[in-house]
């Protein structure tokens, strides 16, 4: 018999247990898949963005190398056609007119040679070094043949000595600035992919 005051014994607490802990346990699984996706939809954007900033830094890279490729190349061209020039001038007999002509010549040159050593200090920036040492011997050249000049207005005369040296060393200079510009050429292509 069943007292009007007793109390019915509460339901079982394991079921009640079982499906609070399901529940929690689903809620906690579904937040940690969550973090999961916005944690790789957080490292695919990032490795993106990283892509992005490489391609673009190459980008910008592949342009500087280009800019300072194509002005070593026209000062190359400038310094043959200054130096094919000038030979012209130190071949014959020089009177008056001929030395001031000459060295109209020379002091142009000057101003050249500070405009291909600054091009070589950009390519130290731009380029590996084997082709930025080519276009320094281009500038050694340059300047031997500076002193060589000096030399000659000093004594206000050119010797055969002086005039042979000022060939060489015009000759050399010229195949160094055509290399230099010639390697600066084929690794600007190579990066392009031509």
């Amino acid at each position: 018999m069943i007292d009007g005051n007793a109390i019915p014994p509460p339901p079982p607490e394991t079921e009640t247990k079982t499906q609070r802990v399901s529940i929690e346990g689903t809620l906690a699984s579904l937040s940690a898949i969550s973090a999961l996706i916005v944690a790789a939809a957080s490292m695919f954007t990032a490795v993106q963005a990283l892509d992005v900033s490489r391609t673009a830094a190459r980008q910008k890279i592949f342009e500087s190398q280009l800019a300072v490729c194509m002005q070593f190349s026209e000062l190359t061209a400038q310094a043959t056609d200054e130096g094919a020039k000038t030979s012209g001038l130190i071949e014959g007999q020089l009177d008056d007119g001929g030395w001031e002509e000459l060295n109209t010549r020379w002091e142009a040159g000057a101003v050249l040679s500070t405009a291909i050593y600054r091009q070589y200090l950009q390519m130290t920036m731009v380029f590996p070094d084997e082709i930025s040492d080519l276009a320094y011997v281009a500038t050694e050249k340059r300047t031997e043949i500076a002193n060589r000049q000096v030399d000659a207005m000093e004594a206000e005369v050119l010797t055969p000595e002086i005039r042979a040296d000022l060939e060489r060393l015009s000759n050399e200079e010229a195949d160094a600035l055509n290399a230099a510009a010639a390697a600066c050429r084929d690794h600007v292509s190579a990066t392009a992919g031509i």
